[in-house]
């Protein structure tokens, strides 16, 4: 017993531990009560082996309690592992830490009541009774960190362990062939229905803005963002450099939506911790097997994202931005010369001339509209398209020839 309890009060503690001792199971049963009683997840099960496994447990506390206070410390070491094992358990059944701990702490007020019943009114047993009870507060301390601790330890490797599950099977879902029964059942089981609509979206930081290990914490940030999109169990998996989510699609949610949220997720993460993402989303995808080819329209409409446009949505590409960022050398080198004389007069970039292309065909080849659009007399744009037909030998007046040049500027641009 602890020197601090006197001598006048020892035999009095001990009579108060050896009372709790011989009451252990009144005293669980009241502790496992209050639990069920004032904890909203432990009063949800209703499962009788859960109520046989608190108030077993709860005994377990009284008996460790005793054992504290005739050692005059706390409990440590392997003297603490029956609450880390609980610990462990209550985090692979997904009940809320807090849930836990006040659990505890209601364990600790029935043992503090039961020490004042047993020590009585007497100025004797009210000083056993206030030492006692300052073990108390030593004696949750130590099992609440315990707890804590392996709770946390097994929430991180239930983390891990689902992260790698979600990854092995994004894997096997983006090799485009047709799930199994089994990967159907892991896929469910992660939150994707087999024969439910999605997108896909993939996420990344600006290229060679971070190191390493700023990556690695850009990309915590980012499924953050991507959670922040699609708050309901979204199944987000960290891919290399990028960040791959899966979203579902349902009434007045489709691909332009998902586009939205994600714009405004994307500004509150560059606003509050400075990370530039940039973001791409795919099309509508059938089932599971049509996963592979929302990721390669995700990469798709990811590589059209830009400063002023940070998440694009393949559905919202022009058909001919899309072809002319996926066109190969050669498709270039067919980019006719005069598309190349407009760029060098204007320097190698949109200049004068370009721009009234431009202006010319999104006015419908109105050249009143035109001047208007670019504020100048019509006249100017006149001169401008006749002086476009001299240096290309192409007549922007003429559609299919706006067009080649359109769509040679298209390819040739940075």
């Amino acid at each position: 017993m602890s020197a601090s309890l006197g001598t006048l009060h020892k035999n009095l503690a001990r009579a108060v531990l050896d009372e709790l001792e011989a009451n252990a199971g009144a005293i669980a049963r009241r502790m496992a009560m209050a639990a069920r009683d004032e904890v909203d997840e432990y009063a949800a099960v209703t499962d009788a082996a859960f109520a046989d496994e608190v108030l077993a447990h709860a005994a377990e506390h009284v008996t460790a309690f005793v054992r504290a206070g005739r050692l005059g410390r706390p409990p440590r070491g392997k003297e603490l592992d029956f609450v880390r094992s609980r610990g462990a358990q209550r985090a692979r059944e997904m009940m809320p830490l807090d849930a836990l701990l006040e659990a505890y702490l209601i364990g600790q007020r029935t043992v503090w009541e039961a020490i004042v019943d047993a020590a009585g009114d007497s100025p004797d047993g009210m000083r056993a009774a206030q030492e006692l009870t300052a073990l108390t507060f030593r004696y949750t301390h130590a099992i609440n960190v315990a707890v804590a601790d392996a709770y946390l330890g097994e929430s991180n490797a239930l983390a891990t362990e689902a992260e790698r599950g979600r990854r092995d099977l994004l894997d096997r879902l983006l090799s485009g062939r047709e799930p199994g029964p089994d990967e159907a059942r892991r896929a469910k089981a992660l939150g994707l229905e087999a024969d439910a609509e999605h997108v896909v979206a993939i996420g990344t930081t600006a290229a060679g803005e971070h190191s390493a290990l700023a990556r690695e914490n850009a990309a915590r940030l980012v499924v953050r963002a991507l959670v922040r999109a699609d708050p309901a169990r979204p199944f987000i998996v960290p891919r290399h450099d990028e960040v791959v989510a899966v979203l579902p699609v349902y009434v007045r949610r489709g691909p332009a939506e998902i586009r939205a949220a994600l714009e405004r997720a994307v500004e509150a993460l560059e606003r509050t911790h400075g990370v530039r993402m940039r973001a791409g989303v795919s099309s509508v995808c059938s089932g599971l097997p049509e996963l592979a080819r929302g990721y390669g329209e995700a990469g798709a409409a990811l590589r059209h994202a830009r400063e002023d446009r940070t998440v694009v949505a393949l559905q919202e590409i022009a058909l001919l931005d899309y072809l002319a960022a996926g066109a190969d050398e050669t498709a270039r080198h067919l980019a006719p010369a005069g598309a190349r004389r407009v760029l060098e007069a204007d320097d190698g970039k949109e200049g004068i001339l370009t721009r009234t292309l431009r202006a010319y065909a999104s006015c419908d080849l109105n050249v009143a509209r035109t001047a208007e659009h670019l504020t100048v007399h019509p006249n100017t744009v006149h001169y401008r398209l006749s002086r476009i037909a001299t240096l290309t030998g192409r007549d922007p007046r003429r559609f299919e020839d706006l067009a080649e040049l359109l769509t040679g500027l298209k390819l040739l641009e940075p």
